[in-house]
Parts: C-alpha cells; sequence; structure tokens
C-alpha cells in the first residue's frame, strides 16, 4: 500500500511544468483590458446577456454591440448600452433581444480605455453543431489555470462549465479579481456557467456578486441555462437539498421539461455523487442525483471536489465525470467499481454536441488527448 501511494504522489508531482508554483500570486495583466477585471459575459437567458467589469470609473462606461452579419465594416448603427454601477465598483450593462445563429459583436468604452470588439454567441438553433468545455477547482493554482485557459480558448467553445472551487477562499475580493483577470481569453468570448463549491461560498457572497445571480437565478446558486441541444442544469451541493425542498422543486421541473423537449440534458453540482478521489463519493447526493437522472434520463453529470479526472461507466444511462484539476493540488486516486478513466494531472474537457450525442475529449497541459468518449441519448426512466 506504502508503495503503491508513493507511485501515485509522483505521478501526480510530474504533471506539472517545471518552476510551477502552486500558490505563485503575481498574475499578469491578461489581454491588455484596462480594467480590473473584465469585461466579462453573463448569460440571463435565451436573448439577454450581461456584459460586466470592475474598475475606479467616475463615469459610467457604455456598450455597443451588433451582430456580425459579413466581413465587412461594423454598422453605422448600434445597438448602446450604459453600464450600471454595482457595489464593490462594478459594472454591468444588459444587452437585449440578442439574435441566435449569429457572432454577436461588442466594445467597451470608458474613461479607463476601450477593450473590444469582441465576439460571442447569444446561441444557436436546436440540431446546430457547437462546443462546450469543462474543468474545476482552478483555487490557487494560478499558472496551471491560465495554461488550462490559453488552451481552451482555442477551442472555439461557447460555453464553460465550471464545477465549483473557482478561489481558494470565497471571501477575499482580491482572489476574484485573480480569477477573472485569469479567465479573460474565455470569459470575454465564452459564456462561464460556474456552480458554487466549498471553498467558494462565504457570508460575503462574493460568488452571487461578480456572477450576477439575481439577474437570472432569482439571487440563488442553482439555475438553468439552455443552449442548442443541450439543458444545463447548475445545483448547489453547499446548501442541504432533500426532497420537496426549493431546490429540488427547481431542478426536477426544469429536468422534466428537459426531457420532454427531449433535450440533452447536463447537470453539474461540486460534490461528486460517484468518485474514488480523497473526499469520495457524496452517497447522501448519489441517491438524489440517481433518482432524477434516471427518472429523466440526465445523459452527463459533472462534478469536482476530489483533484483528479474520472469517468464512470454508464450508470443507468447517465455518465458521471469528475473534472477537477485545473489549479488545485494533485491529490492520490485509486479505481473502483464503477470507474471508465481515471486520472491524476491538471486536465479539461472538450465536449461537441451535434444532433442527439455528446462527444467528448479529455485534454492535459501537454495538449495530449488522453480520453475519448461517446455519450449516447439517455431515455426517461434510464437504461437497464
Amino acid at each position: 500500500m506504502a508503495r503503491r501511494l508513493a507511485l501515485l504522489l509522483l505521478i501526480g508531482a510530474s504533471c506539472f511544468p517545471r518552476g510551477w508554483n502552486r500558490a505563485d500570486p503575481t498574475i499578469p495583466e491578461t489581454m491588455g483590458f484596462p480594467f480590473t477585471a473584465g469585461p466579462y459575459l453573463v448569460r440571463m437567458d435565451q436573448h439577454q446577456t450581461a456584459v460586466a467589469l470592475r474598475a475606479p470609473l467616475a463615469e459610467a462606461p457604455t456598450l455597443e454591440w451588433w451582430a456580425v452579419t459579413s466581413t465587412t465594416a461594423p454598422p453605422e448603427r448600434k445597438n448602446k448600452v450604459t453600464f450600471d454601477s454595482r457595489s464593490g465598483g462594478l459594472w454591468a450593462a444588459v444587452m437585449s433581444d440578442v439574435p441566435h445563429d449569429v457572432q454577436i459583436a461588442y466594445e467597451v468604452h470608458s474613461s479607463a480605455g476601450d477593450a473590444g470588439p469582441l465576439t460571442f454567441r447569444q446561441g444557436v438553433s436546436r440540431g446546430t453543431a457547437f462546443r462546450f468545455a469543462a474543468f474545476g477547482d482552478t483555487r490557487s493554482g494560478h499558472q496551471v489555470h491560465r495554461l488550462l485557459v490559453d488552451a481552451i480558448a482555442k477551442e472555439d467553445v461557447d460555453f464553460v462549465i465550471n464545477s465549483g472551487d473557482l478561489v481558494e477562499f470565497g471571501g477575499y475580493d482580491d482572489q476574484w479579481m485573480t480569477f477573472f483577470r485569469i479567465e479573460a481569453p474565455l470569459a470575454s468570448h465564452a459564456f462561464l456557467y460556474p456552480v458554487v463549491g466549498n471553498h467558494d461560498d462565504s457570508p460575503q457572497r462574493l460568488f452571487e456578486r461578480y456572477f450576477l445571480t439575481e439577474l437570472y437565478a432569482r439571487g440563488t446558486r442553482y439555475y438553468v441555462q439552455d443552449f442548442g441541444d443541450v439543458r444545463f442544469v447548475a445545483m448547489d451541493s453547499e446548501v442541504e437539498i432533500s426532497r420537496d425542498s426549493t431546490q429540488w422543486n427547481f431542478i426536477e421541473s426544469n429536468l422534466k421539461e428537459g426531457a420532454e423537449k427531449d433535450m440533452i440534458m447536463v447537470l453539474s453540482l461540486h460534490r461528486p455523487p460517484y468518485s474514488s478521489g480523497t473526499h469520495g463519493s457524496e452517497l447522501g447526493f448519489r441517491a438524489l442525483v440517481d433518482e432524477l437522472a434516471i427518472k429523466y434520463g440526465v445523459e452527463l453529470v459533472l462534478a469536482g471536489h476530489d483533484h483528479d479526472y474520472e469517468r464512470t461507466k454508464p450508470i443507468r444511462g447517465t455518465t458521471h465525470i469528475v473534472a477537477a484539476s485545473a489549479g488545485a493540488n494533485i491529490r492520490p486516486v485509486g479505481p473502483s467499481d464503477f470507474t471508465e478513466v481515471l486520472r491524476t494531472e491538471p486536465h479539461f474537457v472538450i465536449l461537441d454536441v451535434d444532433g442527439k450525442s455528446l462527444t467528448g475529449r479529455t485534454i492535459n497541459l501537454a495538449g495530449e488527448t488522453f480520453d475519448t468518449f461517446v455519450i449516447e441519448p439517455n431515455p426517461p426512466g434510464g437504461r437497464p
């Protein structure tokens, strides 16, 4: 046992680039934006998106946006919005009636400087192929976090699911600023769909502040987002979830509706129902998640908390993935009877949506794909 543990620790340590310092606090400004953090995108619903930034500005910045319909110059007439001032030096501007299936360009103008044009897609029609990414547990591993963000940014994803523990201590404002500066190559072009982790939770409610949860999640930390054929449901595993609780009823009703619409359903929470890592499986959540996943045909459950990569065998048609080595310290892990693939190194997951299936590949810091898989449709009631 001691020999096996030493080998796993050696493997974990060898996964990081030479000179890597997990707690390096010095992160340079990213992409040359003139703000403390941002601009970054917050998707409110199918046709509304907020642009947020943090900066000590005396006057409100302005936002201009337009649909990119050709390769020619931007249109003379653009949509213009003035940012609203929010607590803590945060500014937010809301784009409304944003069309799907086209690139949206936007620019930010402020007394501190300008940013843009930057582009994103608000959404796509059903049946249209698109790509998203997943990773988690970035915490204080800033160099690894940044390397992974830079790699994901080259994949042309429309959104990124972060399975929680975005920062080391959720009540420290400077840690959130570091997080958003690192995320700039992604967050200015793609939506970030976070779930709250135990390290993000704090009485200061900074997670809620910076992700503007009152605009799309009623101030809670659980919510739903539809993009093309995918329905994504975020759970809050840092509060009690019981049958007939407000969160349970919200999640169940949205999964039921997604099943009726024949959508690919992705459920994410921080604490994993199935995990072979140090924390192990959260058995209380397992019973609840299994019940919902089987009843409504959830295809994929994404989780974090254990700092490794693990993909399970399909469990009644549902695949569970722990993707949580984006900066947090690596820990030893051994397989369980439900394990299909297990790995201990920094990584991210790319998922392609095409029709009714999810095609995935998991990539390490060296750019090597070490896992590929296809997740087939899961009918309500689950597979035998």
